[in-house]
Parts: C-alpha cells; structure tokens; sequence
C-alpha cells in the first residue's frame, strides 16, 4: 500500500516556483491538498463498505466495516 503523500514536501514545491516564501499560501496549498486526500479515503470507506455489506448482508458486514474504517482512518495520522 502507498504511503501517505508528504504534503508539506509537495506543498513546498508549488510554493517555491509560484512564489518563494508566502507561508500562508502554503499552509492553504497543504491544507487543499489533504482536504483531497481525505475526500479520497472517504471515498474509498465508501465503496468498502456498500461491497461488504451487498456481499455478506449490512447486519454481518457491520463489525468488518467498523475495523476497515478505523483502520483505512488511522494511515492519515
């Protein structure tokens, strides 16, 4: 599995070619992008869960979606 893109690295990077030192464009620009990679891993939670529960009944899949999402959750601390 990835690991979870380096943000401020990224971030830095964008800064740095549109405009060295603008630390509040820099925090939005980093903040934008983990808003995606959140909006992403919801995403993800999503689908797992629809699957699981179309596959095994919303009453058996119950606790496996509860570990997944505490678990897919937990990679972006």
């Amino acid at each position: 599995m990835p690991d979870i893109p380096d943000f401020d690295q990224i971030t830095a990077r964008v800064v740095t070619r549109a405009a060295e030192g603008q630390t509040p464009l820099h925090q939005a620009i980093r903040d934008a992008l983990r808003d995606v990679w959140n909006a992403r891993g919801a995403a993800d939670i999503a689908t797992l869960e629809a699957d699981l529960s179309s596959m095994m009944g919303p009453t058996a899949a119950g606790p496996y979606c509860k570990n997944l999402d505490r678990a897919l959750r937990a990679l972006d601390r």
